[in-house]
């Protein structure tokens, strides 16, 4: 199996396919982590979506950039699911009030009629509230499990069987992943350079230089996109009833397959 274009598409139509055959999903976990979960995975597969038409029109920083996204909550998905951390899934959907607080103090800060302006009295009630109520019980912490993302990726590892017998396999699509992504959603001369090349055209008398797509790179980021929404697939399975053995394994050999580039 050549890795290209076409096989990307191939395999994400058949992995999209995949999950929606796993409808009407029946759950065997507490309603609040069906909801941090079930959330995170439609939002990656809605990705997924939005990929398949960034990948046909060849915007490698796209890719990366979705790809980054992509991971983080596949990580998140990771620790939920994997990992005894108390009262977890509701501090994953909780600490929106806290994200939500920033902005509204810092709006408040720049002028204070803007916060008049942006919101309603009720919603800075329940912001405040949220917020408040967080913070009471886990601290004014960075993100919602007070773990770094290095942290989260190890803790994800150390917890799950090994993908492809690597022990360290989130580790890898961190430095794979989300740092070579970081480039590209920040724009750095990195990232853009990882995007483009630059020929030489000549047109009539003028010497030019024309940018095209790097398609090592485009291939590169766009299967690995497949590999975090595969573990995507993993983590929502985790939690489903009579799914958690068949998830597995069609993540490990899947992951595989793309690996070793095999049909």
């Amino acid at each position: 199996m050549e890795l290209n274009i076409q096989t990307y598409q191939e395999l994400a139509e058949k992995y999209l396919k995949y999950q929606f055959a796993l409808y009407p999903m029946k759950f065997n976990a507490v309603p609040e982590l069906q909801i941090a979960i079930m959330q995170s995975h439609q939002s990656n597969t809605d990705t997924m979506f939005s990929l398949r038409q960034i990948v046909t029109l060849k915007n490698v920083n796209d890719v990366y950039c979705l790809s980054r996204s992509m991971f983080e909550s596949v990580v998140n998905m990771g620790v939920l699911v994997t990992v005894e951390m108390k009262d977890g899934a509701q501090r994953f959907l909780d600490f929106q009030y806290l994200e939500a607080y920033k902005i509204l103090d810092h709006l408040r800060q720049v002028e204070p009629d803007f916060v008049k302006k942006v919101y309603k009295p009720n919603e800075v009630k329940v912001i405040t509230e949220g917020r408040n109520s967080f913070v009471s019980k886990y601290g004014n912490i960075s993100n919602w499990c007070g773990l770094n993302l290095i942290e989260r990726i190890e803790l994800v590892d150390k917890n799950l069987p090994p993908t492809c017998s690597n022990t360290k396999f989130f580790e890898y699509l961190y430095c794979q992943v989300y740092r070579k992504g970081s480039g590209a959603t920040h724009r750095t001369s990195t990232g853009l350079g990882r995007s483009t090349v630059w020929t030489k055209a000549i047109v009539g008398n003028l010497n030019l230089i024309e940018p095209k797509p790097n398609m090592n790179h485009l291939v590169f980021a766009s299967i690995h996109s497949l590999i975090i929404y595969l573990a995507s697939i993993r983590f929502i399975g985790q939690i489903l009833e009579d799914k958690k053995e068949e998830t597995e394994s069609f993540y490990q050999e899947e992951t595989a397959h793309i690996i070793a580039g095999k049909e």
